[in-house]
């Protein structure tokens, strides 16, 4: 197994009691860090009710923790922040602040994916983000490469649409907002269409291309339920072949401005030389599926690097397991981790993040309860230190009664 170093700068803030977590984990040229929030080292909320402040003091943050990696904002390359939505707040608004508080970076910067959602794990915090950096295993600076699309209204300078760092590509979250209309407005399946062709040509400028895609990652504004969500899902698979990348789709309530419907980022890696890398896809016996054919594999792998789409509590045939069971859906997700990399005889030990989103429905007033509970039941699953880790409550998920997703990144 690679050398990992475990980020956790003194007087830091906490889970209390403490989990099995890592502010950051770095193995080889990669940083993954947990989702930072505003929060002091007594988990007392920082700049309460004002989200431009708690953007300020996340950021602070999360400029620590690469400071203790020796790492910079400049050796960013992929963003992924969440905002609690409210009427003041827009997605270039939440971007604009987090530029300012990144302060100037030395080269194009890095992807940026922006979603709203209607709650944080608790009462007070109003934004999260986490982050993964890419800085050489004898401390020099990576060269990057930019892709824009002139036609989108992606994040603002001095984020970039894509970037390419080695054999990594990432893309900002990708939306069919272009500059002075929304394509296909109010339409999934038609904004499904231009976002994957969008994400098609941003890569192409990097050498890469869409099944290159070792991961994908999208949010799409429908109500959680299948048949909702099942023709802009296969019209997404249609751009990949088969076996394709790891897939994590989660559902929102609404996107801003009003006909917007999704949001798709994802990671790809292509060789140096140009050619495509080998990899090798995942899918256990007996394991869950989706409802609809998709093109999608629980487990890739690529290089040293392995992932692994959301896991959810599914049976096989798709029906959910342990309805209203939070503590039962979260082991069994795990037991499908395990499993997942088991097959590529590989354990928990090896996980570097991992991201969790868990539905809360319409009580915001347990998200508290509902965050200790998830978070304690997969915890349990890991010995310290441990890998970096971000949840975050949904209002709902993709299936009436599924209560939690987990992906993981890891490596060998």
């Amino acid at each position: 197994m690679l050398p990992r170093t475990y980020i956790n700068p003194p007087d830091h803030w906490v889970t209390d009691p403490p989990l099995p977590y890592s502010q950051a984990v770095r193995c080889g040229e990669m940083l993954f860090t947990t989702g930072q929030m505003a929060l002091d080292n007594t988990l007392k909320v920082i700049a309460p009710g004002d989200l431009n402040g708690q953007i300020d003091a996340a950021i602070k943050d999360l400029i620590g923790v690469l400071d203790a990696a020796d790492m910079s904002p400049s050796d960013l390359v992929q963003m992924r922040a969440f905002y609690v939505d409210e009427p003041a707040a827009t997605f270039e608004s939440v971007a604009t602040q987090i530029a300012k508080a990144l302060g100037p970076l030395a080269g194009p910067g890095p992807a940026l994916t922006v979603a709203p959602v209607q709650a944080m794990m608790s009462p007070g915090p109003l934004f999260e983000i986490e982050a993964i950096a890419m800085r050489g295993q004898n401390g020099e600076t990576l060269a990057r490469t930019a892709a824009w699309d002139p036609n989108w209204a992606g994040p603002p300078a001095p984020f970039s649409h894509a970037i390419r760092v080695g054999e990594m590509c990432f893309t900002s979250g990708v939306t069919a907002q272009r500059h002075s209309a929304i394509e296909a407005p109010g339409d999934l399946t038609g904004q499904s269409h231009a976002v994957l062709r969008r994400i098609d040509g941003l890569l192409r400028q990097l050498g890469a291309d869409i099944n290159d895609t070792v991961k994908t990652n999208l949010f799409n504004v429908e109500a959680g339920v299948a048949q909702d969500w099942a023709a802009p899902a296969l019209a997404r698979a249609s751009y990949y072949r088969e076996p394709g990348p790891a897939a994590t789709g989660l559902s929102l309530q609404s996107l801003r401005p009003e006909g917007l419907m999704i949001i798709n980022d994802v990671v790809a890696m292509r060789g140096h030389d140009g050619a495509r890398l080998p990899r090798t896809h995942v899918w256990p016996d007996n394991h869950w599926d989706w409802t609809v054919h998709l093109p999608y594999r629980h487990g890739i792998r690529c290089g040293d690097l392995i992932f692994l789409g959301g896991q959810v509590p599914l049976n096989p045939d798709a029906s959910v397991a342990h309805k209203g069971d939070l503590k039962a859906q979260t082991n069994m997700a795990m037991e499908y981790i395990r499993r997942v990399l088991a097959e590529m005889n590989l354990d928990f030990g090896h996980v570097l993040r991992i991201n969790t989103f868990y539905a809360t429905g319409d009580q915001p007033d347990t998200d508290e309860r509902i965050w200790k509970e998830n978070l304690h039941a997969r915890f349990a699953h890991f010995a310290p230190p441990g890998p970096a880790t971000t949840g975050i409550p949904m209002p709902y998920l993709a299936y009436e009664d599924m209560n939690i997703e987990i992906d993981i990144i890891a490596m060998v």
